[in-house]
């Protein structure tokens, strides 16, 4: 685990995106980012969130060159060519079930989430919360490992797979939202036949992403399955 200017290097790549329920915002980038652009919005908040660094924390000035080269790869990834896009699109045949599969499963629990009004995912006791928050987060991570390692090029990467990760972030989703079914079902909020139907996707699913990607669940998400290097940081933090 990397620490740069108190922050977990890459922690947010592989999170579930649901920071209400998570350890690690302190020390995410991107939490504090967007925490930052809210600040900016709030107008009781947007003179703390506008007030100039003290000299200190100001970032010394890019060398010439270095700012040369990120002004010619912003202007290159504005332009993205036909055959970019084709490779953008390509999946393998033996992932498109499993794709299609996930998308049903969102749509599906969409639809009986809407049919029983709408829920908060900020009560995040409620079995409800937890499947509203997944369903859709199911879908976009196996959107990503498939397409991720249809486009993979082992010979130029030299770092553990991100297909792998995204998967591993798919299958926890799957897992909690197993769980989640059966709860819901335990205290009377859903029937069992309805949400047989749900867990028969969310297993099919599971045993198809641990089939296509074997590494997935030995992937080491950033502090998420660290928790030895977790504990040193937190140790160091109380530290006299």
């Amino acid at each position: 685990m990397e620490i740069q200017n108190g922050f977990i290097v890459g922690v947010f790549n592989y999170c579930d995106r649901w920071c209400e329920t998570c350890a690690f915002t302190s020390r995410c980038r991107l939490f504090a980012d967007v925490a930052e652009v809210e600040a900016k919005l709030d107008p009781n908040l947007k003179a703390v969130a506008e007030a100039p660094l003290v000299p200190r924390d100001q970032p010394p000035p890019l060398p010439s060159w270095l700012q040369d080269l990120i002004d010619e790869m912003n202007v290159a990834s504005q332009s993205i060519s036909d055959a970019e896009l084709k490779i953008l699109d390509k999946l393998l045949p033996e992932h498109e079930p499993i794709l299609a599969r996930s998308l049903a499963y969102r749509e599906n629990v969409r639809t009986w989430l809407r049919e029983r009004g709408h829920h908060s995912i900020h009560d995040i006791t409620s079995p409800l919360a937890v499947i509203a928050w997944f369903h859709t987060m199911i879908h976009s991570k196996v959107f990503r490992a498939v397409h991720g390692v249809a486009n993979d090029d082992a010979e130029l990467r030299d770092w553990p797979a991100d297909y792998d990760g995204s998967a591993k972030v798919a299958l926890v989703g799957i897992d909690r939202s197993h769980i989640a079914w059966l709860q819901a079902v335990e205290r009377g909020i859903a029937r069992a036949d309805t949400v047989d139907t749900f867990l028969s996707d969310l297993v099919w699913l599971g045993e198809a992403l641990e089939h296509e990607f074997p590494n997935a669940r030995a992937f080491v998400r950033p502090a998420f399955d660290e928790p030895d290097e977790v504990a040193k940081l937190l140790a160091s933090e109380t530290s006299p």
